[in-house]
C-alpha cells in the first residue's frame, strides 16, 4: 500500500460536478426480489450478456430518456442501485467480470499490455462444460482474441474496420452496435451468416461445427458506442449535438432494442437469462477528467446492472452494493453450475431472495494506468457500506451516502474510519500479481543497451510515490494530452505537437506523450523528427515496450531495416504474447526480404488473433511479393472477408488477377480499393497500367 501523508484541509483540492440522481443517506433496506429461488432455479436456461461500454449510470432511468430497452428490462427486473466495477477500462474490467476475479488475481491491470492467462477459470469455459455453445461478438480491438478473453467460447467475432497499426490509439478500432448485433443475432437463431467463422476451417478454435438449435446458448455482446470519440450515427448526432456522448448512448440502445425485439418475435428470450451492465462510466470533465482511467470516482466506478429472467427473478430494486465479479458467480448459480475456482466474486442469489442477511464484503478498485504509463503514483481503493478509501500519497475517504460526489475529503478527519478499508485493501493487494507487463530477458536488456537504450530487465523496483506524483497533481498533463489529441482530430497538428513538447519539458518521464507526439511528427510527414524523439526517449531512459515498438515500426518505416529488426527482436524474444511486436517485426521482416521469418511471425498473430483484418493482408501481401499467388488470393480474401473496408487487401488482391490472366477481375478489385480511399496511388497506377 502507498505510505499515507497526513493531509490537513486537503477537501478543496478535488472539484466534482453531480453525477445524476442523489442517493438517500439513509441506507434503504434491500426488497426480496423473489418469493423462491434455489440455486439452478435457470437451469437450462440461456444467457445472454450485454456489456455496454463507457456507461454511465446516470444515463440509465434518467430524466433524458436516452435507454428505453434498458429500462424496459431494468423496471420488469432486478436492478442493482449501487453496482461497481474494479477498473475503469475495458479490457481489465471486463476479465473481471468474465473470470469473477479482481485484476489482482487475474492478472490484467491494464489495456493493451495484458493477457487473460490460459489457465484463468472464465464464466464461458464454465458454461461450455456444461453443454452450452457459446459465441462472443466484440466492438472494439481492446478485446481482440489475442488479449485472451476468448477462453471457452466457441465463436469470437473481434472482426473490425480498420488497422490498429494505423490508429493513434489502437482501442479505437472499432464497430458499430449494429455491426456487432447483427452476427450476433443470426449466431442465436443459428441463421446463415456471412460471419467468417461459421466456416469451421477458419476459426481454429471452435470445437463446435454445427451447434444444434435445441441446447442452451450463452451470448455476450459487447457495445463499444458511447466511448469517446463520441460520434453517433444520424438522427443522434443532430439530436444531441451539444451532448453527443448523449447521442452515442442513445443510439447503442436503439440498436439493442430493434435486436431484442428480433429476438422476442423469433422466441429467443422464452426462456434466456439476460445480464446487462456496463464495465465502466465516462467523467465528462468531473474531477478534472474528461473521459476516464485516471481517476476512480463514481462517475466512472458506479456502473448500471439489470437481471432480467421473468417470472423467476421478479421487478424489484437491490439497494445493497454489487460488484462485476460478482456476475460471474451468480449466472453460474442461477443456471445450476459450480463456482469459479479462485473467484474473488459471490453468488447474490441468497441475498436476493432473502435467504441469507447481505453482508457486504467491500469491493477492491484501482485504476494504474497512470502509473504504468507515465510513472505517477498508482491508485487503489476499497469501498464498504458506502464508504470509499481512494489510496494515493494524498489519500481521500468519501461517504457516499452522504456526499455522492465525492466533494468532501474526509480522511485526515476520521482515520479510524479509514482503518478498516485500509486492512482490507492490504489483505486484496498482499500477494498480487505483478502490476507490470512481462519483462524483458536480460538477453533482450542487452540487445537493447548495445544500441544505446535504457531499458530495465525486471519491472521497476517499488519507490515511496510523493505527493507530486499524485494524480490530483498531475491532471492537468492529463488534460494537456486530451486537449492534444483533440487538436491533432480537428486538423491542428501544429498546436497539437507544441502542446506535447510542453508536457514532456514538463514531465520528462511521461512515456506515452513521447510515443503521441512521435504520431504526430510521422503523420505530418516529418518521420526523422518522430524516430529522433523516440529514439532520445529511449537512450534517456524513458522507454516501455510500446514506446520501443513504435521506435522500431519508425525505424522501418524511415527506411532504416536493420536497426528496427534490432529494436524489434528483443521485445518479441522476451514475451512470446506481445502480438503487436511481433506483427511489427513481420513487417520489417517482409521488407527486408526475409520471407520465410516475416511469415512465421504473421502466423504467430493470426493463431492468437484469426479476426485480424490488417493481419491477413500483411500475409497476402507477403505471398504476393515471393510470388505464391495462391496462398496470396486465399489470405488476401481473408481480410476482404473480414473487413471489406480493407483499401490494400482489394488492391493486392486485383495485382494476383492481374499476374493470372483475369484482368476484369484485376479492374474491379482497383476501382474497389480507390472507391475505398480515393488517394491510393498504387491502385490508380496499377489502374491505368491496363487501361492504356
Amino acid at each position: 500500500m502507498t505510505r499515507r501523508l497526513l493531509v490537513f484541509g486537503i477537501a478543496g483540492l478535488v472539484v466534482a460536478v453531480a453525477i445524476g440522481f442523489a442517493i438517500s443517506a439513509r441506507r434503504e433496506a434491500t426488497p426480496k426480489a423473489t418469493q423462491v429461488m434455489p440455486a439452478g432455479a435457470l437451469r437450462g436456461a440461456n444467457v445472454l450478456l450485454v456489456t455496454i461500454d463507457t456507461l454511465r449510470a446516470d444515463r440509465v432511468g434518467s430524466a433524458r430518456a436516452l435507454t428505453p430497452t434498458i429500462d424496459d428490462f431494468a423496471n420488469t427486473g432486478l436492478r442493482f442501485e449501487h453496482a461497481y466495477a474494479h477498473v475503469p477500462l475495458t479490457l481489465p474490467s471486463h476479465a473481471a467480470l468474465m473470470t469473477g476475479a479482481y485484476p489482482t488475481r487475474n492478472g490484467v491491470r491494464d489495456n493493451g499490455t495484458f493477457r487473460l492467462g490460459d489457465a484463468s477459470p472464465t464464466l464461458a469455459a464454465a458454461l461450455k462444460t456444461i453443454g452450452y455453445r457459446t459465441g462472443a461478438f466484440v466492438g472494439a480491438f481492446v478485446l481482440d482474441a489475442r488479449f485472451g478473453l476468448n477462453r471457452g467460447f466457441d465463436l469470437y467475432d473481434d472482426r473490425m474496420t480498420g488497422s490498429p497499426a494505423g490508429a493513434a490509439d489502437p482501442d479505437l478500432v472499432q464497430r458499430t452496435a449494429e455491426q456487432v448485433l447483427a452476427p450476433a443475432e443470426d449466431w442465436i437463431l443459428n441463421r446463415a451468416s456471412t460471419n467468417p467463422q461459421s466456416n469451421p476451417q477458419s476459426n481454429p478454435q471452435s470445437a463446435i461445427r454445427n451447434p444444434q438449435s435445441g441446447g442452451p446458448w450463452f451470448a455476450w455482446v459487447h457495445l463499444y458506442d458511447p466511448h469517446e470519440p463520441y460520434r453517433p450515427p444520424e438522427p443522434y448526432r443532430s439530436r444531441y449535438a451539444a451532448v453527443p456522448y448523449d447521442g452515442e448512448v442513445a443510439y447503442a440502445d436503439a440498436a439493442l432494442g430493434g435486436f431484442v425485439a428480433r429476438l422476442r418475435a423469433a422466441g429467443a428470450l422464452a426462456r434466456t437469462l439476460v445480464v446487462v451492465a456496463s464495465d465502466h462510466g465516462e467523467s465528462l470533465g468531473e474531477h478534472g477528467e474528461r473521459t476516464h482511467g485516471l481517476f476512480a470516482y463514481d462517475a466512472t466506478l458506479r456502473v448500471p446492472l439489470i437481471i432480467w429472467a421473468p417470472p423467476k427473478i421478479a421487478a424489484a430494486v437491490f439497494n445493497d452494493p454489487m460488484r462485476l465479479v460478482d456476475v460471474a458467480p451468480t449466472v453460474l448459480d442461477l443456471v445450476g453450475s459450480g463456482p469459479l475456482p479462485g473467484a474473488d466474486g459471490r453468488s447474490v442469489r441468497p441475498f436476493i431472495t432473502g435467504e441469507q442477511p447481505f453482508d457486504d464484503a467491500g469491493s477492491y478498485f484501482e485504476a494504474l494506468n497512470a502509473n504504468l504509463t507515465r510513472h505517477w503514483a498508482p491508485l487503489t481503493g476499497m469501498l464498504r457500506e458506502r464508504t470509499k478509501l481512494i489510496d494515493l500519497p494524498v489519500p481521500e475517504l468519501y461517504d457516499l451516502a452522504t456526499d455522492p460526489d465525492e466533494r468532501q475529503n474526509l480522511y485526515a478527519g476520521q482515520r479510524d474510519r479509514a482503518r478498516d478499508l485500509e486492512r482490507r485493501l492490504d489483505a486484496v493487494t498482499r500477494g498480487a500479481v505483478p502490476a507490470a507487463p512481462a519483462a524483458l530477458s536480460a538477453d533482450a536488456e542487452a540487445r537493447l543497451r548495445s544500441l544505446g537504450y535504457v531499458v530495465g530487465s525486471a519491472p521497476a523496483p517499488s519507490r515511496r510515490y510523493l505527493a507530486a506524483d499524485d494524480p490530483k497533481q498531475l491532471v492537468h498533463l492529463n488534460q494537456a494530452l486530451d486537449e492534444a489529441a483533440a487538436e491533432w482530430a480537428r486538423g491542428d497538428a501544429g498546436k497539437a505537437i507544441d502542446r506535447l513538447q510542453g508536457v514532456i519539458a514538463e514531465r520528462a518521464d511521461l512515456t506515452v506523450a513521447y510515443d503521441r507526439l512521435a504520431f504526430m511528427l510521422r503523420g505530418s510527414g516529418r518521420i526523422a523528427e518522430a524516430v529522433a524523439v523516440l529514439d532520445g526517449a529511449a537512450q534517456a531512459g524513458h522507454a516501455d515496450r510500446p514506446l520501443l515498438r513504435s521506435l522500431g515500426s519508425m525505424l522501418r518505416d524511415a527506411g532504416d531495416l536493420p536497426r528496427s529488426a534490432a529494436v524489434l527482436e528483443p521485445l518479441v524474444r522476451g514475451d512470446a504474447a506481445d502480438l503487436q511486436s511481433a506483427d511489427a517485426l513481420g513487417q520489417t521482416y517482409a521488407r527486408m526480404g526475409r520471407s520465410r521469418e516475416a511469415e512465421s511471425e504473421f502466423k504467430r498473430v493470426l493463431a492468437a488473433s484469426p479476426n485480424d483484418a490488417a493481419g491477413w493482408n500483411n500475409l497476402g501481401s507477403l505471398y504476393l511479393s515471393s510470388s505464391r499467388l495462391a496462398d496470396a488470393r486465399t489470405a488476401l480474401l481473408r481480410a476482404i472477408e473480414i473487413d471489406p473496408a480493407q483499401a490494400g487487401a482489394h488492391n493486392g488482391l486485383g495485382v494476383v488477377y492481374a499476374r493470372s490472366g483475369d484482368i476484369p477481375g484485376a479492374v474491379a478489385e482497383w476501382k474497389k480499393a480507390l472507391e475505398l480511399r480515393p488517394d491510393f496511388a498504387d491502385a490508380r497506377q496499377n489502374l491505368a497500367r491496363v487501361q492504356k
